[in-house]
């Protein structure tokens, strides 16, 4: 089978893209951990088919690098500038995810609406949050960019907690007013990755959970990524947006 797909990256968190909006392609678990392998296939942080879909504008199906299916924000992104670009969307769209129903608006930046969030869990001084796909974020004080996220990831998966509820596992400390750095090992991946849109979005909640402070940006090692949302009673999330300017990186063929 010939692929024609389109690498793109938001924030240095790269994906492949398929378009299939004419619902021709079926791909099976192996085949998409080949197409997502650095050394026998274009390589990515995950794979995004377009589907079409009867209830909404279109169908996003991410799949991660080990073939499981899940959410991912800056995956949406890409796909929104790509339909974009195609000319397939315009200022306004929605479109249904392995999480449900999203909007997002279009202008010089993407801006995908995300879930409400009404809940969340601490866990010692950590916390759980949902996202759109499952975050336990660690608050470090000092010498994040130095630290070895990838060991104490492997210890922190070894909790309990972490067993029963398989999660990406973000560390993030304040940067500046309204500025935090975040790094993020991900689950279906299995390595710190240079960006994620969910973990932004997490991360910031959880520091407006425990600091009491209002969020804007996320800095993480691929870049910058905008984040907005409003703070309700009880710590209740609403109206929550990732803001990106995803760009795409090449196009071509692979046959699998």
């Amino acid at each position: 089978m010939l692929i024609n797909f389109y690498k793109y990256q938001s924030s240095g968190n790269s994906f492949l893209l398929v378009d299939d909006l004419q619902n021709k392609i079926n791909l099976n678990k192996s085949q998409i951990v080949k197409l997502c392998d650095f050394s026998y296939g274009v390589g990515s942080d995950g794979l995004i088919i377009i589907k079409p879909s009867k209830e909404s504008d279109f169908e996003l199906q991410f799949f991660n690098p080990d073939g499981s299916k899940g959410f991912c924000g800056n995956g949406s992104l890409c796909a929104l500038d790509f339909l974009k670009n195609k000319k397939f969307i315009n200022n306004y769209c929605n479109f249904i995810a392995f999480d449900g129903i999203h909007e997002a608006k279009i202008n010089d930046d993407i801006y995908l609406k995300m879930k409400n969030i009404n809940f969340y869990e601490k866990i010692n001084n950590d916390y759980y949050i949902n996202s759109g796909s499952p975050h336990y974020i660690r608050f470090i004080d000092h010498n994040l960019k130095k630290m070895d996220i990838v060991k104490e990831s492997m210890i922190i998966k070894n909790h309990d907690f972490l067993k029963k509820n398989p999660s990406n596992i973000n560390f993030v400390s304040l940067e500046d007013k309204g500025v935090i750095y975040v790094r993020t090992f991900e689950k279906g991946v299995d390595r710190e990755t240079l960006s994620c849109g969910t973990g932004a979005i997490a991360s910031a909640i959880a520091f407006s959970i425990k600091k009491n402070l209002k969020i804007d940006y996320v800095r993480m090692k691929g870049g910058i990524l905008k984040v907005d949302y409003k703070k309700n009673k009880n710590n209740t999330f609403s109206d929550i947006y990732l803001i990106g300017n995803p760009k795409k990186v090449f196009n071509g063929e692979i046959r699998i």
